[in-house]
């Protein structure tokens, strides 16, 4: 590919992460998500109300209640620049990357996607089913057409990771992993494939690329003391990362 035609694809590539910015801003006011907080807030508040009053009744000292910590709602940074940021990135380098074909498209199509989970979860910590419903049908219907991949692999990688999160979610309960994340992760295993023999695993490799990237993200946020070990940490990004990058490798892992 010239350079011509990757700077074209970037600029394309930031227009679809500004489109996948409003899909995420349509989202949550279709999923009512700033009406449901409000509720919870005043729930809360007249909770706390209830508390102070027993105290006083009771002589003892009010409790000072913890603030509530609220949500933001709209465009913000997260759709207006790291979107586009994302979107411009991933169409860049696998347009650098891939030959001119179908496989191509559909490797944009899932960057467009993964956009838009990662700035949806990172706002609202929150994998929605009709992202990933949708998605996951989609990588099946076109994975004979995905590099690398075939329906078997795509099925089996699917149905394979959503398994084993949701296994792990039900032990751990939900502290690690959530059943969004393992809707997700079918989504990931339908993109990335998986097989009986050695050169199709690309949903382990995906998954493990994922956790190492995880890992490193969450050292360097206690580090700087941008979220602390009470924090939750959205693992949605992480999937999408390992998926892309395994899909940029190649999704057979050879």
């Amino acid at each position: 590919m010239t350079g011509v035609t990757v700077a074209i694809a970037a600029v394309a590539g930031a227009a679809s992460g500004l489109g996948a910015g409003a899909a995420a801003v349509w989202l949550e006011r279709h999923e009512r998500l700033e009406e449901e907080e409000l509720e919870e807030r005043r729930a809360y508040e007249q909770e706390c109300a209830r508390e102070a009053e027993a105290a006083a009744a009771e002589g003892r000292e009010v409790p000072s209640p913890a603030p509530w910590k609220s949500e933001s709602y709209g465009w913000t940074w997260l759709e207006r620049w790291l979107a586009p940021l994302l979107g411009a990135a991933g169409w860049a380098a696998f347009t650098a990357h891939d030959p001119r074909s179908v496989g191509l498209l559909i490797h944009l199509l899932w960057c467009t996607v993964f956009v838009l989970v990662v700035v949806f979860d990172v706002k609202h910590r929150l994998i929605l089913n009709r992202v990933t419903y949708p998605a996951t049908v989609v990588a099946l219907a076109v994975s004979p057409f995905s590099p690398g991949l075939t329906f078997p692999h795509a099925l089996a990688g699917a149905v394979a990771v959503y398994v084993v999160f949701v296994v792990q979610s039900l032990f751990l309960g939900g502290s690690v992993l959530g059943m969004g994340d393992a809707k997700l992760g079918a989504v990931v295993g339908a993109t990335t494939g998986l097989g009986l023999d050695s050169r199709h695993l690309g949903a382990v490799y995906a998954v493990i690329a994922a956790v190492l990237i995880g890992g490193v993200a969450a050292a360097v946020l206690l580090v700087t003391r941008i979220r602390g070990l009470k924090d939750p940490i959205p693992y949605g990004p992480f999937l999408c990362a390992g998926a892309a990058l395994i899909m940029y490798v190649g999704p057979a892992g050879t």
